[in-house]
């Protein structure tokens, strides 16, 4: 084979070993961020297994209190759900990350991963804490980054000012949403639950209620929180 040809032969291996490595590396991390939670992989008390959270906000900022709710409502969740895991351990810290770089972790939400992804972890690493929930200043789409061993769990939330946010009923919905994402949920098509999400038409207005209440799960939903948390 001449020459010209055998370094095309060999780009043409190495760009197809260069997409395995890539494959491999993505299944690794999605079972990270979906499989079964090991106990030892989390702090516990007396209780049982804990994920801590901490709050990047203003004392004062609108989104705090139903952010607050949404924490508590999934404790109930898995309470109902029989797990035994719980978020605790709550800090509020008058801080902020950049709105670039929430910015710019939310256009990489769909895939999960991506280069400001993982500058936004490695900001984060220093925190004692298992989920960050981060309140932008700017007109992002809200996302989340899920939870795995040895990462955090992370929330970016938009304005809410602004529509759609501004809505009542939604900013708790969204955040409670985001974190279905956190432990391990998926989008499904049903706009009457709450992990409805892209593909589907769902949006954060159809959360819009003039009462105070969270959207359920699906049984599907139910199912992979048994077998994720312990």
């Amino acid at each position: 084979m001449p020459a010209k040809q055998q370094s095309r032969a060999r780009r043409r291996v190495a760009g197809i070993a260069g997409v395995g490595v890539a494959l491999a590396a993505a299944t690794w991390i999605w079972f990270r961020a979906h499989g079964p939670v090991r106990e030892t992989a989390l702090v516990h008390d007396v209780g049982g297994p804990l994920l801590r959270v901490t709050i990047l906000s203003s004392p004062t900022d609108p989104r705090l209190r139903p952010t607050l709710e949404a924490l508590n409502h999934w404790n109930s969740e898995f309470g109902r759900l029989q797990r035994r895991t719980r978020l605790t351990g709550l800090v509020i810290i008058d801080d902020s990350l950049s709105d670039d770089l929430l910015r710019a972790a939310s256009r990489e939400a769909p895939i999960g991963i991506g280069p400001a992804t993982f500058r936004l972890r490695a900001r984060l690493a220093e925190r004692p804490t298992d989920i960050v929930i981060a309140f932008s200043r700017t007109d992002l789409i809200s996302f989340s980054v899920p939870w795995r061993e040895g990462g955090r769990g992370m929330v970016g939330l938009r304005r809410a000012d602004i529509l759609p946010l501004s809505l009542p009923n939604t900013v708790r919905n969204v955040v409670a949403h985001e974190l279905g994402h956190v432990f391990g949920l998926a989008h499904n098509g049903d706009v009457t639950k709450l992990m409805c999400g892209r593909p589907a038409s769902c949006r954060p207005a159809d959360f819009a209620s003039d009462s105070a209440r969270f959207f359920p799960l699906t049984r599907s939903d139910e199912q992979r929180l048994t077998r994720r948390w312990p």
